[in-house]
């Protein structure tokens, strides 16, 4: 037959070929080894299954000095939580702690908010003398209103300050002497508003040549003229 002829039935076939050229050399079946690679695959994975699912109970841990039931996250006792929150599976949300904020009701604003009262006014203004909106105050429009009012007009009184920013908050009733007391009262000494220290007033420098006037006492002098 020729090259590209058909071979005898009684010639050797593809399937001699493979099996004479590579199984002999292997030494066996491919199915052999891919049965001794599957039974290491599943031993591992039930190893795998049982380090996930084991866990290590101490009985004494609760009464330990440093046990948390979640160290990802602070419980405080006055808040309130929810079961989800609690979940150990889920990752800790962080919840920041709430500010106790003063609180009032509208007739007694209506009733106490007046400028010569700066001690119940104070509690409307920022530490930066910003008066806080009503969104905050939880107040009526008008009782807001009042406040903002009777605020300015003790501004202009000089009884609150305009604005503190970069010093110290303004406390009614309080004495900047108890605050500071190198601090000289009758000089006003700026403050910067990231640095704590003040800024140091320049010492008035002497004029070099002082315009003095004549005393119109004394005789003239006649080289003058």
């Amino acid at each position: 037959m020729g090259l590209f002829g058909k071979l005898p039935s009684n010639g050797p076939s593809k399937e001699s070929f493979y099996r004479d050229g590579f199984e002999a050399k292997g030494g066996g079946s491919g199915s052999q080894d891919m049965d001794g690679v599957d039974d290491t695959l599943v031993e591992i994975d039930q190893k795998l299954k049982k380090a996930a699912t084991y866990f290590d109970i101490d009985p004494y841990e609760i009464t330990s000095e440093n046990y948390a039931y979640r160290p990802d996250m602070t419980f405080r006792t006055q808040d309130t939580y929810e079961t989800k929150e609690l979940d150990l599976t889920k990752p800790g949300v962080h919840r920041p702690a709430k500010r106790q904020g003063f609180e009032v009701r509208t007739k007694e604003v209506l009733e106490k908010a007046d400028f010569r009262n700066p001690l119940f006014l104070a509690n409307f203004i920022t530490e930066a003398g910003i008066i806080i909106k009503r969104s905050q105050t939880k107040i009526s429009a008008k009782a807001q209103r009042k406040v903002a009012r009777e605020i300015k007009t003790a501004r202009a009184f000089g009884l609150m300050p305009f604005t503190t920013m970069g010093q110290y908050p303004f406390i009614a009733g309080g004495n900047r002497e108890n605050l500071d007391e190198k601090e000289d009262m009758g000089i006003h000494i700026p403050y910067r508003f990231v640095e704590s220290n003040p800024i140091a007033v320049p010492d008035p420098v002497a004029d070099p040549d002082p315009i003095v006037d004549p005393d119109p006492t004394a005789d003239p002098d006649p080289m003058a003229y």
